[in-house]
């Protein structure tokens, strides 16, 4: 995990070293996640990829379960919106050749 586990704890409001490897975890699993989504390598340098992995690690602690009742969404607001320009574009479009 490249996400520093004190940022994961200040972002969590924990004050104490409870649940390191669970914190681990689900760092391992946000970063995995906004690469997959985003097509590109996770880097700390980006601040919009440390802040979708932020939301989705408090997600994921704070509702341990698949689906929460108190919400419609699945994932947090916001974390595809801030992944968004990102993204890796895959349309299928292949420019025509030039003329010699």
């Amino acid at each position: 995990m490249t996400l520093d586990l004190d940022l994961i704890r200040s972002h969590l409001n924990l004050d104490d070293t409870r649940d390191e490897a669970l914190l681990t975890h689900y760092g391992n699993v946000a970063e995995a996640w906004v690469q997959a989504y985003t097509g590109q390598p996770f880097t700390v340098d980006s601040a919009l990829m440390v802040q979708a992995a932020l939301l989705l690690i408090a997600h994921q602690y704070e509702s341990r379960e698949a689906v929460a009742f108190a919400s419609a969404y699945q994932l947090p607001f916001g974390v595809t919106d801030l992944l968004s320009p990102l993204k890796v574009r895959v349309t299928g479009h292949l420019s025509a050749p030039e003329a010699a």
